[in-house]
């Protein structure tokens, strides 16, 4: 790495021993501008350029008092990284230096320095990238937002609730006796819960477990880490690896709760639009090639309306377009963009469909003596688990593209629920899943994803060809479908 560049740090340091072990350790990865006074360093804060990435206060004893002039610097003027290292750092010293918002990492003696690296690094390439304006906190819900508290002693939890909720009516509080209970209400009231406060005791799932587990699967929650021990090992690394919000100590007090909620709230609130800003801008960029897609997919519409009789591919696109898939992400646009993962899906598509069209037109164009029914094709498909052969009938070829779709959804023909509309006419309905598409954002193409996708048409193919009525209703990653066709046709 060139000294261009590698990113610039503020070392404020103590000890020159000290300050010379930091240079041996760091001097090939960093640019290291170091500082004996907190009043230098103060200067050369607002002066150096390019402003620094970090900030580490490397300290042989704790700072006394509670004046940090370089850290408030730091928090008010600069983004950057505030980085304490110290051979012993005292849990009440991180509590308040947390609760000022005056360091972002912490480290104790001796260190990891390729954790060091990797976060300096990271707040360098933060740094370089366009800045995100925080929003304004508006809800994107109507509903109430909740803080959920998370402890093995439900007296304390359930007393500190209702202090809360006399005190304020912004937020409701929402209690759980261990992890589990506290994912099980993730799970159901996630998109509501924007604060979650976990003791680090408990029975099963320690509370830095807990919060781990939810940065990934619910990254807008804000995490608060709480013990009534002083844990400094378990402080430092859930600041540091867990990104908490904040540690605060035990036992609670509703009045010094409050604040730290309603801060908590207004970083959820910044966190929600964030990551919609986000959301936005992929979608932007994945129109293009989702209208790219759409050309090339087009290009087999000739063959598949001849083959139906009328035209069902636009038909065909808008179910898909009517079945919700995940968002775009980075990860699929740089698929999209940096593979060729769009030639490979439509050329595969498009070969399998000709394929399977091609079987189809040796299948007799009406239904002739001898046909088997629908429940009679998909019970023999189920029971011989072999579909290499060709379909000898139109009726076995939709019973063997519902039968892809079925096993695509994780179930089988008994999940097909079949009645009588009327004497004459069959009904068949299920809900299937279908998490990904053809016009949702991909990071790859599977043979399992390319057979449902493919089953999918030809089941529009199929139901115009034999005039039966299909009705698909798109929901969440999930689609309703309901046929309509002869009683004769369907059962046995």
């Amino acid at each position: 790495m060139s000294i261009a560049d590698r990113p610039l740090i503020l070392l404020r340091y103590e000890n020159e021993e000290a300050r010379d072990q930091f240079e041996a350790t760091f001097g090939d990865d960093f640019q290291i501008a170091a500082y004996r006074s907190d009043d230098s360093a103060i200067e050369a804060l607002g002066a150096l350029d390019p402003a620094p990435a970090a900030l580490f206060m490397l300290l042989d004893t704790p700072p006394a008092g509670t004046a940090y002039p370089l850290l408030k610097k730091a928090r008010d003027s600069a983004d950057i990284l505030k980085v304490l290292l110290g051979d012993s750092i005292p849990l009440s010293l991180l509590v308040n230096l947390l609760d000022q918002g005056l360091v972002d990492r912490c480290f104790e003696q001796p260190i990891n320095p390729e954790l060091i690296r990797s976060h300096v690094l990271r707040a360098a390439l933060s740094a370089r990238s366009a800045p995100v304006e925080p929003g304004t906190g508006a809800r994107s819900s109507a509903t109430m937002p909740a803080v959920l508290v998370v402890d093995d002693e439900p007296a304390a939890t359930k007393y500190l609730a209702r202090q809360l909720e006399l005190m304020q009516n912004e937020f409701q509080v929402l209690c759980a006796e261990h992890a589990e209970a506290a994912l099980t209400l993730m799970r159901e009231q996630g998109s509501r819960i924007a604060v979650i406060m976990t003791d680090q005791r408990m029975p099963g799932m320690l509370g830095k477990e807990l919060l781990d587990t939810l940065r990934q699967s619910h990254p807008c929650t804000v995490r608060i880490l709480t013990s009534a021990y002083g844990e400094v090992a378990v402080a430092i690394d859930a600041i540091n690896e867990g990104e908490i919000f904040r540690y605060q100590k035990k036992p609670w007090r509703a009045a010094d709760c409050l604040p730290l909620f309603r801060e908590a709230l207004v970083r959820h609130n910044e966190l929600v639009n964030e990551r919609d800003k986000d959301r936005a801008r992929l979608d932007e960029q994945f129109r293009s090639i989702y209208d790219h897609r759409i050309k090339r997919l087009m290009t087999i519409e000739a063959a598949v309306d001849e083959a139906a009789g009328r035209p069902v591919m636009n038909c065909y696109l808008k179910s898909l377009q009517a079945i919700q898939a995940l968002p775009a992400s980075a990860a699929h646009l740089r698929a999209s963009m940096e593979t060729d993962l769009e030639h490979t899906l439509t050329d595969q598509f498009s070969d399998l469909v000709h394929h399977r069209l091609a079987q189809m037109k040796r299948v007799p164009g009406t239904l002739v003596h001898g046909f088997q029914p629908l429940q009679y094709e998909m019970q023999a498909l189920a029971d011989t688990a072999d579909e290499s052969g060709e379909p000898q009938t139109l009726i076995a070829a939709l019973a063997r593209a519902l039968t892809t779709l079925l096993i695509a959804s994780g179930r089988s023909w008994h999940d097909l629920a079949i009645t009588r509309a009327d004497p004459n006419v069959a009904v068949l309905s299920v809900d299937l899943h279908m998490y990904t598409h053809l016009l949702a954002p991909l990071s790859r193409m599977s043979r399992p994803l390319l057979e449902q996708q493919v089953a999918f048409l030809l089941l529009h193919v199929l139901c115009a060809r034999l005039d039966c009525e299909l009705k698909i209703e798109g929901r969440k990653q999930v689609f309703a479908l309901t046929l309509r066709l002869p009683a004769a046709w369907a059962f046995l």
